[in-house]
């Protein structure tokens, strides 16, 4: 993950934990996301609807305060003609007897547009896009049919549907069983061809940092064992998994199944960076850890990568990330959810940093 990412994805994980703390006295914490590209005025006219609708509400101060909480959106939105880049999601109410307002600018694109009126704001949207730092490559076959699809987060695109010529089991009379047998082999070969051409099309980008391939029988290992795909791309095939439908129900299939394993990866790339960093540091190598000592090094401009704790005070993750950020170091943000993280925390007060020079 860049530098950029890493700090951006902290501080998005920092707003919707601040936001999913908020509680309203009653129904009156208004929740509204807009998609990228959607019309504001759509929005805004929704708004003014809702605004009325609210008349309604048989309490007097829980409709006072609907009320105040859509106009304090609208006058955000005034003069505004589009949404930022990957939409926003706005968050108005009352907090501790003020009117408030939120605004979060996610790193991926926000994929609902909505309204909503409750005692809480809703943040699932912003929950399910917590995880989206990569991509992940998708493909399901047999020798009739194969899907190409890519999976970003919960989000999955179908990139690439194809179906091959094989002919079926039973061939027509006056053919030798040898030569049918020949003329499936063939065609099975140049099908494979289309999809090894196109998963090597789409999976090639480094954004793709693994594969995931499914569908049913041995179909699926004859296409990766073969020549078919890019050394580059058949290194990325981290999973291989039986299921039954090579279509998009396919691909949603095994979009579900992959979950445990993409988790595992993620998990075990945190891990792998942290066993790294302190065999480097208890062995005197490139690595530096204490708050001082980190400090000095980035304004020596020492440090190619900062790592820090999720579980640090702001103030010191701020302070930390500017002198990264000034002196080009990457950072990497570590979670305390598995035990090296834990360690990190504990043993290095959740400050480290891999070298460039000592």
């Amino acid at each position: 993950m860049s530098k950029k990412d890493s700090k951006e994805y902290y501080e998005f994980k920092k707003q919707i934990k601040f936001l999913k703390a908020q509680k309203g006295q009653g129904t009156e914490l208004i929740t509204v996301y807009i998609k990228p590209g959607q019309n504001v005025n759509e929005v805004t006219n929704r708004l003014r609807d809702e605004y009325g609708q609210a008349a309604n509400i048989k309490s007097k101060q829980t409709r006072k305060n609907v009320q105040m909480a859509i106009d304090r959106i609208l006058g955000m939105l005034r003069g505004i003609n589009k949404p930022p880049k990957h939409g926003v999601g706005i968050f108005a109410g009352n907090i501790n007897n003020k009117i408030e307002l939120f605004t979060v600018l996610p790193p991926e694109d926000i994929s609902v547009s909505i309204y909503r009126c409750d005692s809480t704001f809703f943040i699932e949207p912003l929950e399910n896009l917590i995880d989206i730092k990569e991509m992940y490559g998708l493909f399901v076959m047999d020798r009739r049919e194969a899907t190409i699809a890519m999976l970003k987060g919960k989000k999955v695109k179908i990139l690439r549907h194809l179906t091959s010529t094989v002919p079926g089991k039973h061939h027509k009379g006056g053919q030798s069983a040898m030569r049918f047998t020949r003329l499936i082999a063939e065609a099975v070969h140049d099908f494979f061809k289309e999809v090894g051409n196109a998963c090597n099309k789409e999976f090639a980008d480094k954004k793709v940092v693994g594969i995931i391939a499914g569908g049913p029988g041995p179909t699926k290992f004859s296409f990766i064992n073969g020549d078919y795909l890019f050394t580059n791309v058949k290194e990325k095939i981290i999973a291989t998994i039986d299921i039954s439908y090579t279509d998009a129900f396919g691909i949603t299939e095994l979009m579900q199944r992959s979950q445990d394993v993409i988790a595992e990866l993620d998990v075990t790339k945190e891990k792998e960076l942290v066993k790294s960093f302190l065999k480097e540091a208890v062995t005197n190598g490139l690595a530096t850890y204490g708050e001082q000592q980190v400090i000095e090094a980035l304004k020596k401009s020492q440090v190619k990568k900062l790592l820090l704790s999720e579980g640090l005070e702001e103030e010191k993750i701020e302070k930390l990330t500017q002198l990264a950020e000034e002196t080009g170091a990457e950072i990497e943000m570590i979670s305390e959810d598995t035990p090296e993280g834990q360690q990190f925390k504990i043993g290095f007060l959740g400050i480290g940093a891999f070298l460039r020079y000592k």
